[in-house]
């Protein structure tokens, strides 16, 4: 990154963003199914990276995302889980997410009728214990995924699907919502399948 910011002097705004874009988010990216799971604090530190990039080009978050489609690795990291279980429902992931993360209806006979035909089932109820560690994990993601609207969950690709969930993203942000990078979160508590 401090090479990259070296060359400031040289490159306009968009430039040196699409050059942390290419350099940088692979590097941080890799291993987002992992760190996924890794406490608030870890994760903190590797967004830090972008943020700090931002502050010394002097560029508020909001207005990256909206100039730059530069999201915030928080949010880019919701949505590639999100895109994960997506990847799923169309039946298109290892047969290992398939068994792992089974509809609702196949465990419970039915569906939750105030919600979409599409639910997955993410194994709140048996939850005991580490409920913080759940929270943090694919299997709380699966309560944000029920909740989307049906339009966004018909999209026949991951790709369009995560196009949607980006727009919702950045209406939130440009409605000014204190928490639009929270829009996907799923480190609240929450325990209902």
């Amino acid at each position: 990154m401090w090479a990259l910011l070296r060359t400031r002097a040289h490159y306009d705004l968009r430039t040196l963003v699409n050059q942390f874009k290419t350099h940088l988010w692979g590097l941080m990216e890799i291993h987002n199914g992992a760190i996924f799971h890794a406490a608030t604090t870890h994760l903190n530190k590797i967004d830090s990276l972008q943020r700090h990039f931002l502050h010394e080009l002097d560029i508020p978050e909001e207005d990256a995302f909206m100039r730059f489609n530069f999201a915030p690795p928080s949010v880019r990291r919701d949505i590639g889980i999100l895109g994960l279980l997506h990847k799923r429902v169309l039946g298109k992931a290892h047969p290992v997410y398939q068994k792992l993360l089974p509809f609702h209806n196949e465990v419970f006979g039915s569906l939750n009728p105030a919600l979409h035909r599409f639910q997955l089932y993410g194994h709140s109820r048996e939850v005991l214990r580490q409920h913080n560690l759940f929270d943090r994990s694919i299997f709380a993601m699966v309560y944000v995924y029920n909740r989307l609207p049906l339009e966004i969950l018909e999209c026949p690709t991951v790709t369009c699907f995560q196009k949607q969930l980006t727009c919702m993203v950045r209406e939130a942000c440009k409605a000014g919502e204190d928490r639009w990078k929270l829009t996907f979160n799923s480190r609240v508590p929450r325990y209902l399948d």
